[in-house]
């Protein structure tokens, strides 16, 4: 005796009799991982922001201590603002914004320099600028992998025209 050809409907609606153990539920799961991971770089400048605003954890400490701060204490926005954040009030740290960071700037008085990306991981890790004038001790040494650093530069140099990071 030969096995009847499966019907569709003969299932009540499940693929399972068409592919063991592929309900339709798994096709659900499927096509929401896709939209969950369709825009790499959306999820780039959300680790930065991220990172930026204390939402997820940074290590650094003072060059001067030996241990590292609690992350609450290293997070970027307690000193600095980003261009689309909030003013942080009586705060020496330079607000962030592409223009600041891309665009030449003179530094207490030597040659104008800008940012790329290379250059900001290093005065993050090191504390040195691009003119190689080394930073306020007060601004935490961070302990960053380059993924991390990358997302936190796209983050803070992006163009804010029709960006949405929320």
């Amino acid at each position: 005796m030969s096995p009847r050809p499966f019907k569709y409907s003969e299932r009540g609606g499940s693929l399972r009799g068409v592919v063991p153990g592929f309900g339709l539920q798994w096709i659900g799961l499927l096509i929401l991982s896709l939209r969950v991971h369709a825009d790499p770089a959306n999820d780039v400048l959300l680790e930065g922001r991220g990172l930026f605003s204390g939402a997820l954890d940074l290590r650094g400490r003072i060059a001067t201590h030996l241990v590292d701060l609690p992350p609450a204490v290293v997070r970027c926005a307690n000193c600095h603002a980003a261009a689309d954040g909030p003013s942080v009030p009586r705060s020496l740290a330079p607000r962030l914004t592409r223009d600041l960071l891309l665009n030449p700037q003179p530094r207490r008085g030597g040659p104008a320099s800008r940012y790329d990306a290379i250059s900001f991981c290093t005065l993050l890790r090191r504390g040195i600028d691009p003119a190689w004038v080394l930073i306020s001790v007060e601004m935490p040494r961070y302990v960053l992998d380059d993924g991390s650093c990358a997302a936190l530069w796209q983050y803070l140099t992006r163009s804010t025209e029709g960006a949405n990071v929320d």
